[in-house]
């Protein structure tokens, strides 16, 4: 977004400056070093590993003036595990802050250091692990806490990163009792779990309802459109393609819609 790229620049050069001024905010330091990585990816080479440099002192900085404050060390865990080796990332860094965050006083961190630590172990490819912290969240309290959110990344992790539908099944049926009404990603999510595991019929209805709220959801007119063409529905199917395909021109998976319209359009 090119009108945003200018905001961000002034946003960081005011925080710095406000930094300058007063270099003992612990809030000061968080918001120079949440500005800074978000600049990461609008710049040159050179300035990517400054600004992440800059970005994460600026972390260490706040947790060293204030060591309970639960926003720099969750910003600190993810630049450890978001960031390259050559830049400082970090597998066992990102731990050491899931640890402390759960180690706060009266509780405080607990919520997040859970969240931190699922999130370390989906990396490491260690679904118990994974599971274990994420299920940990669900009753966690702290800063932040959020039982269904846990539910909610737990289902998401089993489905999009260990890929196994089957494990998903009984979180996204949980998540589905206790999720907010209006809920989309429930919806979504139980559509998935239908498809994956062949039970398109079963899964349609959802994808329907995700898009009749959400035209631009591109997972469900994705799914949509596959469970319609594995049902032989063509002009369902077609028409899910086409939207996909005209909607989401960049992704990757256009190339596959317009193979499968052209498909469709010779059967």
């Amino acid at each position: 977004d090119h009108a945003a790229k200018p905001k961000q620049k002034k946003a960081h050069k005011g925080y710095e400056r406000a930094l300058e001024l007063a270099p003992g905010n612990a809030d000061y330091q968080y918001w120079f070093a949440s500005a800074s990585i978000e600049r990461v990816d609008d710049v040159g080479m050179l300035s990517k590993m400054s600004l992440a440099s800059d970005g994460r002192k600026a972390l260490e900085n706040a947790i060293a003036i204030d060591p309970i404050m639960v926003a720099a060390r969750i910003g600190l865990a993810q630049f450890f595990l978001g960031a390259p080796g050559i830049a400082g990332g970090s597998v066992e860094k990102a731990k050491a802050q899931g640890d402390a965050l759960v180690a706060l006083p009266d509780k405080r961190g607990e919520y997040q250091g859970r969240m931190v630590l699922a999130r370390v172990a989906a990396h490491e490819k260690d679904w118990a692990e994974m599971s274990r912290q994420f299920t940990f969240a669900e009753t966690a309290g702290g800063v932040g806490a959020d039982p269904v959110a846990a539910l909610r990344s737990l289902a998401w992790n089993l489905l999009n990163q260990k890929k196994d539908p089957e494990a998903a099944a009984p979180v996204v049926a949980r998540y589905l009792k206790v999720a907010p009404a209006e809920d989309v990603t429930a919806w979504f999510l139980d559509a998935e779990v239908k498809r994956q595991l062949g039970h398109c019929a079963d899964a349609l209805p959802q994808y329907d309802r995700v898009l009749v709220t959400r035209p631009e959801a591109k997972g469900s007119r994705w799914g949509a459109a596959v469970c319609h063409d594995q049902l032989g529905q063509k002009e369902a199917a077609r028409k899910n393609y086409e939207e996909y395909a005209s909607r989401f021109p960049n992704d990757g998976r256009a190339k596959e819609a317009k193979a499968a319209i052209k498909r469709l359009a010779g059967s």
